[in-house]
């Protein structure tokens, strides 16, 4: 019985690797006033092309309902929406030579990890569309390892809008959420 609890650490390890905690790395900035008129417009051409996407821009449009923003046609607010998956062992940056900036570094495998992670990200952007300044900016990304981008959405758009409403803030907010699930 003894030497059975032994041979079962390891494989109780493996399995801790693929369900912990997951993290939603958030940023967001409101750099003006929300406008009087709470109305909001997607481009009428969609940035992306697929059926995440079009889910993503239907749960958007459920939590700008929630904080009573109403969809209409040319309204004083463009919302743009985008979508990313990539190899989290790959850095993201921007910028060249001298001047880079580091958006994501890449990650590194946790030991015993049986398969590699990607990195989901929503990034959501409101626009004046008068002026065309941004009036408001939340990014959310998560690691998964078998976690699909279409779950993680309700997390990251959750995150991304986790700020609207509270003021215009010169400097960029951070924050990290922890969940358990499908890592």
């Amino acid at each position: 019985m003894r030497r059975l609890a032994i041979l079962m650490i390891p494989i109780l390890a493996m399995t801790a690797n693929c369900s912990g905690p997951i993290e939603t790395r958030i940023q967001t900035q409101a750099a003006s006033p929300l406008p009087a008129q709470k109305q909001y417009s997607f481009s009428t051409e969609p940035e992306q092309n697929n059926e995440t996407y079009e889910k993503a821009r239907t749960l958007v449009a459920e939590a700008l309902s929630a904080q009573n923003f109403t969809a209409t046609e040319n309204a004083p607010t463009m919302v743009h929406i985008a979508l990313a998956e990539r190899p989290a062992s790959i850095a993201m940056t921007v910028g060249e030579k001298a001047d880079v900036d580091i958006i994501s570094l890449p990650k590194k495998r946790k030991p015993l990890q049986s398969c590699k992670d990607s990195e989901h990200r929503l990034t959501l952007k409101m626009i004046d569309t008068a002026s065309g300044s941004v009036i408001y900016s939340g990014t959310a990304a998560e690691y998964h390892c078998k976690g699909s981008l279409e779950q993680s959405l309700p997390y990251l758009i959750d995150g991304a809008l986790s700020d609207l409403g509270n003021g215009p803030n010169p400097i960029p907010k951070e924050q990290v959420r922890s969940r358990t699930g499908i890592e």
